[in-house]
């Protein structure tokens, strides 16, 4: 009997150990209601990625909460006046952090920034984009701590490349990287590792041991809980089952801000919910190529009479609570930003006029028809997002006011936002309407240029490269994005984007419906996070997840 009691309080202590020990580890679950197709940011084009990614992954220079740049694996920010941009602005140097190390223990070095140009410009890596990247003539690397980037012609916002850098000791060695195993489970030199993705149902990281701040990084481990909706991850952070969600919608902060045990974290980003129309014919084996005309969208007056036949206001008051802003052009405020360009009416009448003079006469039923031909048109988001997919319903009966038929097919997020290896629609251009929301940076180049350049249509012959999904062509527009992106003057660069504002509200490649707020939300046990409007890819709440912490 005697051993057994001793047996039994031996379990006990042991239970006991074990559950201190897990009581005491430091773990923040956070909610998101999109899976990532992938981790490498190069190749996945899903916000989430982004959102997912910066725990692990690391710029040589980031943006703060203030929109200062910042040096982050550089150990300054380039500058004339330091001597790391030459005066012809041609040739930037780049002194990196010493003592990093990537999250296998592997030291980083200029041989890392080096390589992630390579592997940006090489034709086999089937990238989203390579803005800026394309213009550097070389990287030298004259010792490990090192690097000088030298372009061949002036690229303005060069401080936001090298967002993040790759490991050459990782991917080095691989013919491509469109399908390693890095983009699943990333070496970085961030605050965090991960160590497990169980699909569909969670990503896991911990804290980097070889983190080089280590010492201050106070959360154990990080949970991604995959979540079927945003709906599903209120009602798991009220009941606590979720220490953060991301993303919220407009129309939930009243909802958010009754509940006194969560915090949100909102701040105005330059991002726009948009519909985005495809000139190109979406049949096969012509779809995606513009010399190829969609039968309906080509037409301007058409785009146009679409975008009087949106009542914003209306989706506004009614579906977000008054919380958002009408959208206006791409870059919604900053210094960049034109404020001639002013919301577009809605005046169905004037659409009803433009589609007449278009041809397009109204059939038996009120859609409109001509040669033959229906005008009909199929509008597509992200399922699980119940904003959009009301906004479609009203998009639908405003459309169907003035003879346009609207018919919904939403698909999930990893498939509407996929690669070009992963032959996804709108990267093909197999589609006629896109509804979701994306904007610039700190800097707005590569966001401009990637969408609204001709040089950027995605095509067999680039790889896929770009996201000029509308696959419009715009000698004018192009002019104006040259000027912007080589302009040493940031007043020029300014006003070249305000004329790429004008020249894009009449085309009418984009319908900006309306401007977002970046809503996150967090248990008021969750620490140490700050709101940040700015970012060198995206505006995600976890920017700092360094400095996160517990109570």
């Amino acid at each position: 009997m005697m051993k057994k009691a001793v047996l039994v309080v031996l379990i006990f202590c042991l239970a006991i150990g074990v559950s201190a020990a897990t009581a005491a580890e430091k773990v923040v679950t956070m909610g998101i209601y999109q899976e990532p197709e992938n981790l490498n940011t190069y190749i996945g084009v899903q916000t989430v990625i982004t959102y997912v990614h910066r725990p692990f992954a690391e710029y040589l220079i980031d943006v703060n909460e203030k929109g200062e740049y910042v040096p982050v694996l550089a150990s300054e920010v380039p500058s004339v006046e330091n001597g790391g941009v030459s005066e012809d602005g041609l040739t930037i140097t780049y002194k990196l952090k010493k003592g990093v190390k990537w999250s296998d223990g592997q030291p980083f070095t200029s041989a890392d920034v080096k390589f992630t140009w390579e592997a940006l410009i090489n034709p086999k890596n089937l990238v989203k984009s390579r803005s800026g990247y394309e213009l550097i003539e070389s990287v030298e690397t004259p010792d490990d701590h090192t690097a000088v980037v030298k372009y061949k012609e002036y690229y303005a916002p060069y401080l936001t490349r090298f967002a993040p850098v790759l490991p050459k000791h990782i991917l080095g060695k691989l013919e491509n990287m469109n399908d390693a195993p890095y983009n699943r489970m990333p070496v970085g030199t961030g605050a965090f590792r991960v160590t497990e993705w169980v699909s569909g149902d969670h990503i896991t990281m911990v804290k980097n041991p070889y983190y080089r701040e280590a010492d201050k990084v106070k959360i154990d481990k990080l949970f991604f809980k995959i979540i079927p909706s945003r709906e599903v991850g209120i009602a798991q952070i009220q009941a606590g089952d979720v220490d953060g969600v991301w993303d919220l919608i407009e129309a939930q902060i009243p909802m958010m801000e009754k509940n006194p045990e969560v915090s949100l974290c909102l701040s105005n980003g330059l991002v726009s919910e948009r519909l985005i129309m495809n000139h190109s014919t979406t049949f096969p084996p012509n779809n995606g190529n513009p010399d190829y005309p969609h039968p309906i969208l080509a037409d301007l007056r058409v785009r146009q009479a679409i975008q009087y036949a949106v009542d914003k206001q209306i989706i506004i008051d009614k579906l977000l609570y008054g919380k958002a802003q009408p959208g206006t052009t791409e870059i919604p405020d900053g210094w960049a930003h034109n404020p001639n360009v002013k919301p577009t009416e809605y005046d169905p009448e004037k659409a009803k006029q433009l589609l007449e003079e278009a041809g397009w006469k109204p059939g038996p039923d009120g859609i409109r028809q001509k040669d033959g031909t229906r005008l009909r048109l199929k509008i597509t988001t992200t399922t699980g997002n119940k904003l959009r997919e009301m906004v479609e319903q009203v998009l639908v009966a405003q459309m169907k006011a003035v003879g346009i038929e609207f018919y919904i097919e939403n698909v999930p997020s990893s498939v509407l936002f996929g690669s070009w290896s992963n032959d996804a629609d709108r990267k093909k251009g197999r589609y006629d309407i896109l509804m979701y929301t994306t904007g610039p940076g700190i800097d707005p180049h590569q966001q401009y240029e990637g969408y609204f350049h001709s040089k950027n249509i995605p095509t067999e012959a680039n790889g896929g490269s770009g996201y000029n999904y509308t696959r419009h062509r715009d000698a004018e527009l192009d002019k104006w994005l040259d000027l912007a992106g080589k302009a040493p003057s940031m007043e020029k660069r300014a006003e070249a984007y305000r004329k790429a504002q004008e020249r894009v509200a009449q085309i009418v490649p984009h319908i900006y419906l309306y401007r977002r707020v970046n809503v996150h939300a967090f248990r008021n046990n969750v620490k140490g996070w700050k709101p940040n409007g700015y970012g060198i890819i995206d505006v995600v709440a976890t920017w700092n997840v360094a400095d996160w912490y517990v109570e």
